[in-house]
C-alpha cells in the first residue's frame, strides 16, 4: 500500500496521541482526575484521526467493519473537554452520576449507526462507503450537520465556561497570569473554526462531489490532528504544575453578592481601615497577592473582605489592587531623576505580566506608559 505524506502525518499524530495517553496511565499522572479526563479526551481524538486515516488510505473499503468506530468514539471528545476544562477550573471538580449526560451524543449516534451500516451485509456497508461525502460521516446530511452541531455548540460552551472563569478570577487574585486556561481557549477555538468549516464541507460535498474535495479534506484533519495533539503536549502537562484550580474555599468567594435579599454594604469604617492598609503597607507591592492573603493580614475572613471589596467599593479584587499598582507607576514614571525603565516600574509596582500592565494603565490614564512619561 502507497502512503501520501498526509498519511504519514495522520499516522504520526495518532502515534503521538496514543504515547501521551500512554503518559498519563502512568502512576504519577492518573491520580489526577483532569488526567484521566484528558486520557480520554486523547485517545478518542487519536480514534478520530485512525478514521480519517482509514478514509484517505482506502483501508476502510478493504475493512468496512472498521469502518465508522473512530467516529463514534471520536464523538466522547465533545463531553470529556467540557469535563476536563471544569477539572482544570476546580481542584474539588468530581464526577456525578449526572455528568453521564455528556455521552448522550456517543449513545444516539451509535445507535443509528448500529442500524444504519452495522446490521447491514457487507455488500450495502461498501455501498455505503463508497456513496459517503466525508470520512466518518454517513450519507445523510441531516445526519452530518447533526453531529457537527452538537460539537460546536459543546465547544461553545467550554470556551464561554472558560471565558466566566478568568471573570472569577478577578474576584480572588492580583495576578491572573497562567490561571485563566488562555491555552486551551485557543485551541477549543482553532478546533471550532476546524470543525464549522468541516461541517460547511459536509453540506458542500452533499450537492457536488469531488475527488479533490475529499483530499483536501483529509489534508486538513491531518494538519489539524498534528497541531492539536503537539499543542497538548506542550500545555496541557504542565498546567497542573502552573494552577491547580480553585480550591472550595476560593471557588466559595465567586458568590459574593449573589445571596438574594442580601443586605448593602455599609461598614464604612472598615472601608476606611483597608484603604489606610493599602496605602501605609503597601501588601499590592507582592506581585502575587491574593485576596486571602490580604484577609490574613487585615484578620478579617476573605468572604468578608471581598463582600467589602465588591460591594463597598464597587470593585472586584483584581481591580482594587491593579489601582494601587497604576497609581505607583505613575508616581514613578512622573519622576523625572527616575532613570529605570518602563519594565523595572512595572516590577517595582507590583505587576508581573507586561500586557496586564499596559492594559491597566491605559484604562487608568488613557495612554500608554511611555507616552505618560514622555508627557
Amino acid at each position: 500500500m502507497y502512503l501520501t505524506f498526509i498519511d504519514i502525518l495522520l499516522a504520526t499524530s495518532i502515534v503521538q496521541s496514543l504515547a501521551l495517553a500512554a503518559f498519563l496511565l502512568l502512576p504519577a499522572n492518573i491520580g489526577l482526575l483532569s488526567n484521566r479526563l484528558l486520557l480520554v479526551t486523547v485517545i478518542s481524538f487519536a480514534a478520530g484521526l485512525s478514521e480519517i486515516f482509514l478514509y484517505g488510505s482506502g483501508l476502510a473499503v478493504k475493512h468496512p467493519n472498521l469502518a465508522y468506530l473512530g467516529t463514534l468514539l471520536g464523538l466522547l471528545q465533545a463531553g470529556t473537554l467540557f469535563l476536563y476544562a471544569k477539572s482544570l477550573m476546580y481542584r474539588n471538580f468530581r464526577l456525578r452520576k449526572e455528568h453521564a449526560v455528556h455521552t448522550l451524543l456517543f449513545w444516539v449516534v451509535s445507535a443509528i449507526f448500529l442500524v444504519e451500516y452495522y446490521l447491514q451485509p457487507t455488500e450495502i456497508k461498501l455501498q455505503i462507503l463508497l456513496q459517503r461525502d466525508h470520512p466518518g460521516v454517513l450519507t445523510s446530511p441531516l445526519l452530518a450537520v447533526a453531529i457537527h452541531l452538537v460539537f460546536l455548540g459543546y465547544l461553545y460552551a467550554t470556551i464561554r465556561s472558560i471565558n466566566r472563569f478568568g471573570v472569577n478570577l478577578r474576584q480572588i487574585f492580583s495576578n491572573i497570569e497562567n490561571k485563566q486556561l488562555a491555552w486551551l481557549r485557543s485551541l477549543l477555538i482553532g478546533y471550532s473554526v476546524v470543525w464549522t468549516v468541516s461541517m460547511l464541507y459536509c453540506l458542500s460535498a452533499h450537492v457536488s462531489k469531488s475527488g479533490a474535495s475529499t483530499a483536501w479534506v483529509v489534508a486538513i484533519g491531518a494538519v489539524t490532528g498534528f497541531v492539536f495533539i503537539n499543542y497538548l503536549w506542550v500545555n496541557a502537562l504542565r498546567q497542573p504544575i502552573i494552577f491547580s484550580g480553585l480550591s472550595a474555599e476560593e471557588s466559595d468567594l465567586l458568590t459574593i453578592g449573589e445571596e438574594p435579599n442580601a443586605a448593602p454594604y455599609s461598614d464604612k469604617a472598615f472601608i476606611d481601615r483597608l484603604e489606610l492598609y493599602m496605602v501605609e503597607a503597601k501588601p499590592w507591592l507582592h506581585s502575587n497577592l491574593t485576596v486571602e492573603q490580604l484577609a490574613r493580614k487585615l484578620e478579617i475572613q476573605p468572604r468578608e473582605l471581598s463582600r467589602a471589596i465588591n460591594q463597598g467599593l464597587g470593585q472586584n479584587f483584581f481591580e482594587f489592587v491593579s489601582g494601587y499598582r497604576v497609581e505607583e507607576s505613575k508616581r514613578r514614571l512622573s519622576d523625572v531623576t527616575n532613570t529605570d525603565s518602563i519594565l523595572q516600574i512595572m516590577y517595582e509596582s507590583g505587576f508581573n505580566s507586561k500586557s496586564v500592565f499596559n492594559t491597566a494603565f491605559r484604562k487608568s490614564t488613557g495612554s500608554t506608559p511611555s507616552q505618560y512619561r514622555a508627557r
